[in-house]
């Protein structure tokens, strides 16, 4: 299929979207930090990856490549052991930010041309809607000279 090249032009906005992933990311690693007692080393990508999920889904992948950027210095030196510092990253950690940053970028991806296509669609609805218009003025324009054509012209008795 054609891509059309306004799909790129889906969120109006874009700017907006990298404050919203800083708040974003600050709300995840909040709401981490508040459970790290009870989470420990467990499921340290929960929470970002579902801000970059959603960051990719309202503003685009590159709001949601700045999510993941700017998420990984917290992962690596609060969530993961030993927390609080920054170490030799060994396999363990290298799986860990492998995982997040293959599936949040795959998920972000999908999610781009999920809307691009969705965005695509509503072109087509106006375009169609529009040509639609178009077609019932052309019809009535016609319909109103063959009237006029119709009434200025002898009828044969």
């Amino acid at each position: 299929m054609k891509q059309n090249l306004n799909s790129k032009r889906w969120c109006s906005n874009k700017a907006a979207g990298y404050g919203v992933t800083v708040f974003g990311v600050l709300v995840a690693f909040a709401l981490r930090y508040v459970l790290h007692p009870y989470l420990g080393g467990s499921l340290p990508l929960f929470f970002f990856q579902i801000n970059t999920i959603v960051i990719a889904f309202l503003f685009g992948i590159g709001p949601a490549l700045f999510s993941m950027a700017l998420s990984m210095p917290f992962l690596m030196f609060f969530f993961m052991e030993p927390f609080g510092q920054f170490t030799v990253i060994d396999s363990r950690d290298i799986t860990t930010l492998f995982v997040y940053l293959s599936y949040t970028l795959l998920t972000g991806v999908l999610v781009e041309l999920l809307r691009r296509e969705q965005y695509n669609a509503k072109l087509a609805v106006l375009v169609s809607e529009t040509r639609f218009k178009l077609m019932v003025e052309g019809d009535q324009k016609m319909r109103n000279l063959l009237k006029k054509a119709a009434s200025k012209s002898p009828t044969l008795e």
